[in-house]
């Protein structure tokens, strides 16, 4: 009996280290193309001209693209690549990728891919096989302006740099919301808190109506609430604003912006934080925006400084390149 036992273990030992050697070889089946990523991610900063940079992108899409097109990837660890942010979706159904393209002194340009993923049986017997989709955004912020109303998608996208994905706190809502980074111009910066939701072919749509947000806010008026598609923070370009998911209060927390100078109420650009908080928080499927939240005496419960997840031991101007 002791025998069988140690026979047992003994296989079912060498069937652990030959999927994980299987494992290991499908995993590094596209290492050589992240090596090229690593090297033009360099480039795509620190080209001395802007047409190099701009070569360079073409590559990088070029290859990111490739890369992508391997079910496998949905589950790699990016963080080698210096200037990509990488947000996942639960179970790894799907991903964003953005990254930015700083042309001159202040003009940003962003780029992106989305990955959706899902198990599809032919047959009863069947083996489930993956269908991986991909998409790349096209950029259009330029035309999209500030509009929080717009039902947008992949070719009409509003450009930025997804640093977090926030879940629908209910499983069945399969609407989730995104939270980016615009460095817009170089008087001032954005924040943009996006709706997205995917279709059976992986296809992203970008603007639903699940925003419940007061128009008057930062004023004395009474509230007088507007379903959005989207919220867009514009604010100093010298200042930072914090807006992420707080898992001590279940919500998103974000600084509150106010005008540096009363007298210039609605110039976005001298609007900073005040240091009081709002946030949004879901009731029956819909994010509804809460006024001065209380986070005294409490820990942990100012909105997290942007971190991407595959952020470690890299510096912040790899991802964002800072203002000359």
């Amino acid at each position: 009996m002791v025998i069988m036992r140690r026979f047992l273990l003994l296989i079912g030992l060498i069937f652990f280290h030959v999927a994980q050697s299987k494992e290991k070889s499908l995993e590094f089946s596209f290492e050589s193309k992240i090596d090229t990523l690593v090297m033009l991610s360099d480039s795509l900063v620190y080209a001395p001209s802007d047409m190099r940079k701009i070569n360079a992108n073409k590559n990088y899409k070029r290859i990111l693209k490739e890369v992508l097109n391997d079910s496998l990837s949905i589950t790699y660890n990016f963080g080698r690549v210096k200037n990509l942010s990488v947000v996942t979706g639960p179970n790894h159904q799907f991903r964003f990728y953005t990254w930015t393209l700083l042309l001159g002194k202040d003009e940003y340009d962003y780029c992106g891919f989305t990955q959706y993923q899902r198990k599809v049986r032919r047959g009863i017997f069947s083996a489930a096989k993956i269908e991986n989709y991909v998409f790349e955004l096209s950029n259009n912020s330029a035309s999209i302006g500030n509009d929080e109303l717009a039902q947008l998608n992949s070719n009409n996208w509003l450009g930025c740099i997804y640093y977090s994905l926030v879940p629908a706190p209910k499983k069945r809502d399969k609407i989730y919301l995104l939270i980016g980074w615009d460095g817009y111009s170089y008087s001032s910066t954005k924040k943009i808190i996006e709706t997205v939701k995917f279709n059976n072919k992986g296809e992203p749509s970008f603007g639903h109506n699940v925003i419940r947000f007061d128009l008057t806010h930062g004023t004395k008026a009474e509230p007088r609430f507007q379903n959005k598609s989207r919220i867009i923070f514009e604010y100093n370009g010298n200042v930072t604003m914090h807006c992420n998911y707080n898992f001590n209060l279940n919500m998103i927390v974000f600084d509150h912006l106010a005008p540096t100078n009363p007298a210039l109420s609605g110039v976005r650009r001298v609007y900073a934080p005040d240091f009081t908080y709002d946030g949004l928080l879901y009731q029956k499927k819909t994010w509804t925006y809460k006024k001065d939240i209380d986070v005294r005496n409490r820990t942990d419960v100012k909105a997290i400084k942007w971190k991407p997840k595959d952020a470690k031991n890299r510096k912040l101007e790899t991802i964002i390149p800072m203002r000359k």
